[in-house]
């Protein structure tokens, strides 16, 4: 896979993320069908964070683009999977 297609999210990814993360998104070439979220920074995440996810699943679904999440830690991974969010995003 290309680096094109990963986006490497922040330690934390709370709200405060939020420009970074949907330019990041924006900037993806349009011809991308699988967005790869590298998560191995990732120490925090929050509701907020977990609402971007869920936003950016939307947009991008709408245009057959799948997310994938990867290299997650046991917390982040505890808290995606209390909010259900395996259920949208694959999470590797």
């Amino acid at each position: 896979m290309s680096d094109k297609n990963i986006v490497k999210l922040p330690k934390r990814f709370d709200y405060s993320s939020s420009m970074e993360f949907n330019g990041a998104l924006s900037n993806m070439p349009s011809d991308v069908k699988t967005i790869t979220l590298d998560c191995s920074d990732v120490d925090y995440i929050d509701s907020a964070g977990i609402g971007l996810l869920v936003m950016a699943y939307k947009k991008l679904n709408e245009k057959n683009v799948k997310i994938v999440i990867t290299n997650l830690k046991d917390a982040p991974r505890e808290i995606l999977s209390l909010a259900n969010i395996q259920k949208l995003i694959e999470c590797k």
